[in-house]
């Protein structure tokens, strides 16, 4: 009995996973929800849509979804955000920030896009750059740099790309959700964790409209987090919140393990 729960306990340090209950309380999930809502609900507005969240606090179920639906008044965006997702424990406050951005960033991230929905690719970089950016100057600091030390090269990479103090917080922040989101993603497939210092190798020849694997998932989280609106050398027609790959833009692209240029900007 003992030797199975060292075993269990080496498991679960491999992991990183924590006996202790989730760390997002029922008060936390709303008010993410609500900041996040009042943030994007002008920008649905605008495209003649209306933004539905559905809360769904007590569903042990651990998947956000997207879809649109229509009724007598138009369109509505709809997303569904089950409480389970919010329990995991692998998942904070920041994480789960992360996860309602991304699903915003289906509706909202453009194209590439299939269907009417931003592929994964493209809703994951939106989410940092666009949403996280926006929405975690709104937010108490719930877990923000707290339970572990920030890399090096994330400091390293933020200050080189930032020179106002709460652009680079907001940078390293926006980065650490992304690890701490993709770790859960590892997780759920058994594999390793992703980490900054070895980002993906393989190049996509084509955009990859599937999910990309996590490693470059955090990939693109960290390139959107480097990805600086008020310096960026981008094509003239791309969103504010977009770093397009251009001889002058060194850092902040969407990267190449699922993105390919060739496909146009």
């Amino acid at each position: 009995m003992v030797r199975l729960s060292m075993v269990v306990l080496w498991l679960l340090s491999l992991y990183g996973w924590s006996a202790a209950t989730a760390e997002i309380s029922r008060n936390t999930y709303h008010t993410i929800l609500d900041v996040v809502g009042r943030t994007y609900v002008a920008a649905f507005s605008e495209r003649n849509e209306r933004l539905r969240i559905d809360r769904l606090w007590p569903d042990d179920t651990n998947q956000a979804s997207a879809w649109r639906e229509e009724d007598r008044r138009g369109e509505i965006a709809v997303l569904r955000i089950p409480g389970g997702i919010a329990r995991q424990p692998i998942i904070n406050a920041d994480a789960f920030t992360l996860i309602i951005c991304h699903e915003i960033g289906h509706h909202l991230a453009g194209p590439p896009a299939v269907w009417k929905y931003s592929v994964e690719g493209q809703a994951d970089y939106f989410g940092v750059s666009d949403c996280l950016r926006r929405v975690f100057p709104k937010l108490p600091e719930y877990s923000v740099l707290r339970e572990e030390t920030t890399p090096e090269i994330v400091i390293d990479r933020c200050r080189g790309v930032f020179d106002d103090r709460e652009a680079r917080a907001l940078c390293m922040r926006s980065a650490m959700a992304g690890a701490r989101l993709t770790r859960y993603f590892a997780h759920k497939r058994h594999i390793g964790y992703p980490m900054f210092e070895m980002p993906e190798l393989s190049i996509s020849q084509r955009t990859n409209m599937g999910l990309p694997s996590p490693q470059c998932r955090l990939d693109t989280y960290f390139a959107a987090a480097l990805c600086d609106p008020e310096h960026r050398r981008s094509a003239a027609d791309a969103p504010s919140w977009l770093c397009t790959h251009h001889p002058l833009q060194t850092h902040g692209v969407r990267p190449r393990c699922w993105f390919s240029a060739t496909n146009g900007e």
